[in-house]
This record gives C-alpha cells, sequence and structure tokens, in this order.
C-alpha cells in the first residue's frame, strides 16, 4: 500500500479485511482526547467508531470510521488552530508518546499514537496524558 512522506517519515496505513472493534486501551485514549474537545457530535461518534486500518511503522496508530452526526464545519473552523474548516487535530501527550485524534471533514478520522518511525507503542493510560490542546 502507497504511503505519503510527512517531514521525512514514511507513514502507510494498511487496511484490515474487516473493520475491528477499538481496544479498550485505544478507546480511552479516543474518549480522553473527545472529552476534551467537549463536542456532542464527536461523542456521539466515539460510540460507533471502529477500526478500519493500522499503522505498518510499529506504532499504534489506527484509521477510523464512525457514523453519527458529522461536527459542523464551522466548528471545526473555530476548534482549529489554523482556522481550518476541513482538519482539526486534539492532541496531548504521555511522556515520549504523542497522542492525536485527527478530526477530517467532522469525522474522527485517525487515532495517532507515535514516539518516532517504528518505535513500538502501547495507548497510554488516560490519567498519564497531559498538555491537552487542539491545532
Amino acid at each position: 500500500m502507497p504511503g505519503a512522506r510527512v517531514a521525512g517519515v514514511s507513514v502507510a496505513f494498511a487496511d484490515l479485511p474487516e473493520p475491528r472493534p477499538l481496544t479498550p486501551a485505544e478507546r480511552a485514549v479516543l474518549a480522553a482526547l473527545v472529552g476534551f474537545a467537549a463536542r456532542e457530535e464527536l461523542t456521539a461518534q466515539l460510540a460507533s467508531a471502529r477500526v478500519t486500518a493500522e499503522c505498518d511503522c510499529g506504532c499504534a496508530s489506527v484509521r477510523l470510521a464512525t457514523t453519527g452526526p458529522a461536527l459542523p464545519r464551522a466548528a471545526v473552523k473555530a476548534m482549529s488552530e489554523y482556522r481550518r474548516d476541513d482538519h482539526v487535530a486534539v492532541a496531548a501527550t504521555a511522556g515520549r508518546v504523542d497522542a492525536v485524534l485527527h478530526v477530517v471533514g467532522g469525522r474522527l478520522h485517525e487515532l495517532e499514537l507515535f514516539a518516532g518511525e517504528g518505535v513500538k507503542v502501547v495507548p497510554p493510560p488516560p490519567a498519564r496524558l497531559t498538555d491537552f490542546h487542539t491545532a
């Protein structure tokens, strides 16, 4: 599967044959990020979130599919540090692990759990997440 180049890092997701439920650890991190965002639409999407692809670099990042109402473009723009109406990142850190929820088109799109290319990551306990912010 082709990957994208981001700042010299190759990013590739492997599609799963069938969507799978979030693991309890993935759901807990995602719930913490959604809770920080404090938007009913994202909370509703969390209830139906399923994993459709997994990053192949060794990190624990996953692509998501959801149902439920989309976050309106105006709300995405208001949350985005860059005033984009198509994407906002809800982020936190736990030690060296970055936890980032990418909301694309008003939908939960990706849970990024990353500490460097090829670095094995496990989802951190939500109590360890600090420095919550949006970008």
